[in-house]
């Protein structure tokens, strides 16, 4: 029976922390400013395009403000910002570096260019902004969070739990900080830990998809299958058109001997997307199981149409495969 593997131990379910707070920015660009009136125009223009998403314009703006006042650090930081929305890196960290040079006193600096390289996988680099940070705030969970999910990406797993967990000791309601040690305990065979934490993201957001399948699948890897489709049905509640669910739980049905509505799972699946080859070859395999061999054939031959072609060979083995009379095989 071809088996999924659900979890993914990759980048992709993983939180990492960024800092946009416009509105409270612009209060406090306006509250705070030194400039000059002209400069201060020209540089509340460029912030005024940022809140409205016009980051190519925000830069614009920042560059002509820069033009005016070179030594202000500030504008470095800004333009830095616009640079990152439109996925330029490696120029929002020349400028975040810009604005180090000119303050070193500003912890914020060194955390967005911490987040920038992140962005570039410049992993270690990253390490060191927020080793910096931390010197300047060591009480702020943020720091700690995204140097552990660099040190994660460099795969020093015990250094990523130690700040996953200094995060949480500093701010134990964030359900993102649970969310990725868990994920990390899991990769690292820690079952009994990573169900732990997925439980307290749970209690903090009852709604987190990502809580409920990640715990789903660590029962599901200890064999707790009931416990397993508990979880994904709870999932499938609150984001009823996610097919990965519905495969996870057809998956721990099956693994139930419950074919019938592991069945179900993939008819659904197939109504969301009915050109899901693996849907069909997999209901087959249910109907197979229930002696449904009519319907468990027209799955696989659906499923080689649709460029599944090892189903092919189940229709080939499976269904043109004549019956023994009934006779015969009383005689076994």
């Amino acid at each position: 029976m071809k088996s999924f593997k659900s979890k993914v131990y990759n980048r992709s379910g993983k939180y990492w922390v960024t800092k946009e707070n416009i509105s409270l920015l612009l209060f406090l660009i306006i509250a705070c400013l030194a400039c000059s009136p002209v400069k201060n125009e020209i540089f509340l223009k460029g912030m005024e395009s940022y809140e409205d998403q016009q980051y190519r314009t925000a830069i614009t703006y920042f560059d002509d403000a820069i033009k005016e006042e070179p030594g202000n650090a500030g504008l470095y930081f800004y333009r830095a910002k616009a640079k990152m929305l439109l996925n330029n890196c490696k120029d929002a960290i020349d400028d975040y570096s810009r604005a180090i040079i000119l303050d070193k006193t500003k912890v914020d600096y060194f955390i967005n260019r911490g987040l920038a390289n992140i962005s570039c996988q410049n992993y270690n680099t990253a390490i060191y902004d927020f080793d910096y940070a931390e010197v300047l705030d060591s009480t702020n969970a943020q720091i700690f969070f995204n140097r552990g999910y660099a040190r994660e990406s460099i795969e020093d797993y015990p250094g990523a739990i130690t700040d996953y967990t200094a995060a949480l000791n500093l701010d134990s309601t964030n359900h993102k900080y649970f969310i990725n040690r868990g994920l990390l305990f899991s990769y690292i065979g820690d079952s009994q830990s990573a169900i732990s934490d997925f439980s307290s993201a749970i209690l903090i957001d009852p709604n987190n998809i990502l809580a409920y399948k990640n715990r789903g699948d660590e029962y599901f890897h200890q064999g707790k299958l009931s416990e397993a489709i508990v979880d994904y049905s709870d999932a499938i509640i609150i984001e009823p058109d996610n097919s990965a669910l519905y495969y996870s739980r057809a998956e721990a049905r099956i693994g139930l001997n419950d074919f019938l509505t592991a069945a179900v799972d993939y008819t659904y699946i197939i109504s969301l997307n009915s050109k899901d080859a693996t849907a069909y070859y997999n209901r087959g395999i249910c109907y197979a199981n229930l002696d449904m061999k009519g319907n468990a054939c027209d799955d696989f031959k659906k499923a080689g149409e649709l460029g599944l072609f090892e189903a092919y060979q189940v229709v080939k083995e499976f269904c043109e495969a004549k019956d023994e009379p009934k006779e015969k095989r009383k005689k076994k």
